[in-house]
């Protein structure tokens, strides 16, 4: 099954496809080390541990891979190319649906486009069209840019960790 929520810009068209089983190898293999080396940069895990903790993790966040219940993992595409992926964790709380970003992820050479900002319009839609009441996410501390992005787009900070060196 395939998911077409096209949000027009003036210049521009974001779509967002459920991944097949072919793309989701490489992005499982990718998504573990950036995964690992983003715990390393935070300062929560050590370099020797991080590629061990980080398939841990995503073992137990995709027993099923692809096919875990709850997780939605997209493509997403502008005017047909492929320029990043976005996965969705969908769950109940409360006799509510509600939603959490595990990632999102423009590639680089297309970053600067107002593909995140559209990805995130055509994800609004998505939850709106699946009587999703709200979206949550995670974003590292030193990804300023990213922060910017959810406050324009509405999200407001939750929680704050703060850690002291000593």
């Amino acid at each position: 099954m395939n998911l077409n929520i096209e949000i027009g810009g003036d210049y521009m068209t974001v779509e967002l496809k459920l991944m097949e089983m072919q793309d989701f190898n490489d992005f499982y293999e990718v998504s573990l080390k950036e995964f690992a080396d983003e715990q390393v940069k935070s300062g929560s895990w050590s370099v020797e541990e991080a590629d061990e903790r980080s398939r841990a993790y995503f073992k137990k966040l995709l027993p099923d891979g692809l096919h875990t219940e709850g997780h939605k993992i997209f493509n997403i595409f502008n005017e047909g190319d492929k320029v990043g992926i976005l996965w969705l964790h969908v769950f109940e709380k409360d006799h509510v649906l509600k939603s959490f970003i595990y990632d999102i992820k423009i590639n680089e050479f297309d970053r600067g486009k107002g593909l995140g900002k559209m990805t995130m319009q055509a994800l609004d839609e998505y939850c709106k069209e699946h009587d999703i009441k709200s979206i949550r996410l995670h974003v590292f501390g030193h990804n300023q840019i990213a922060y910017e992005l959810y406050k324009k787009m509405g999200f407001e900070t939750t929680n704050y960790y703060m850690e002291k060196a000593l």
